[in-house]
């Protein structure tokens, strides 16, 4: 049986670029580097949420049960149990100063909150054109 790799928050922060990107959820570690380009919300959303628990933004976001099922060929190990404790106890908010960028209250990437407050006004535009072309 093959033993499951652990990793701390720190050494998955070291992965944060487009050609090496770890994104810790579920108190797991993922290597999602070769998905960055076929990411359907673009590469800059998966680098916002690197070096920190990405758990709530992933489950922010409606991702289908094929992409939770994807998520898994993804699997590079787990979170050490130092990071898990930590983790808990601050509420899942892991990032630090030195995670790189700065995040709003909550964790959430600006990127993500602009994509939230659009969604629905682009959705509405859409139906209306859909529909005002229809009757034409």
């Amino acid at each position: 049986m093959t033993e499951t790799k652990v990793y701390t928050m720190e050494e998955c922060k070291k992965h944060n670029t487009i050609d090496d990107c770890w994104l810790v959820m579920f108190d797991k570690v993922y290597n999602v580097t070769s998905f960055m380009d076929d990411h359907p919300g673009g590469s800059e959303i998966m680098l916002d949420v690197t070096g920190r628990d990405s758990t709530e933004d992933f489950e922010d976001v409606v991702h289908s049960s094929t992409a939770r099922k994807q998520l898994e060929e993804f699997y590079i190990g787990d979170l050490h149990e130092d990071d898990k404790a930590k983790l808990k106890s601050s509420g899942g908010a892991f990032a630090t100063a030195s995670s790189g960028a700065a995040k709003p209250s909550g964790g959430q990437s600006p990127i993500m909150t602009m994509i939230k407050a659009l969604l629905p006004f682009l959705i509405i535009a859409l139906a209306f054109y859909y529909n005002k072309s229809k009757s034409a």
